[in-house]
């Protein structure tokens, strides 16, 4: 495993803070496009979507190929108040989360990188591959975070 992407993991947490740096409260709950949800919303999915990401990890390294449930992200954003939580809260919880985890998976031998879950719907996941997964997955959102701090005018 390249211990690099094991740092891109965990420095997605200081570049999502610097992404929402300087914005109101009315900036992070507005949706100027694109994409549906909020920068807050955002914010928080990533959050929840890492709580779940860690959990699946954790589940592949300490047992043998555990079932991994997909999570709809839609109906957690729907249906969990994301407007009611704290951004700085949900920022906590995504940067001390990938630190605390970063600790276990540089201690970890090669071969643990390559155990093995079966999600739901996408079949057979590796550890590694979720590291990757999770780590893009924040890119992917970065992109839209900036193009609505930029339609808010706060390019």
């Amino acid at each position: 495993m390249d211990m690099r992407l094991i740092d891109e993991f965990v420095a997605s947490g200081a570049r999502l803070r610097q992404a929402v740096a300087g914005l109101s409260q009315q900036d992070v709950t507005a949706r100027p496009g694109p994409g549906k949800w909020s920068i807050l919303e955002l914010v928080v999915h990533l959050a929840d979507s890492d709580a779940i990401a860690i959990d699946r990890m954790k589940r592949v390294l300490t047992e043998e190929n555990p079932p991994l449930l997909y999570a709809d992200e839609d109906a957690y954003v729907e249906r969990l108040f994301s407007h009611e939580q704290s951004l700085e809260d949900a920022l906590v919880l995504f940067e001390v989360g990938r630190r605390q985890f970063a600790r276990v998976l540089r201690k970890l031998p090669e071969e643990a990188f390559e155990r093995v879950g079966t999600h739901s719907r996408r079949g057979p996941v590796t550890v590694a591959g979720m590291i990757k997964g999770y780590t893009d997955h924040v890119e992917h959102h970065l992109k839209f975070l900036y193009d609505k701090r930029a339609r808010l005018g706060e390019g």
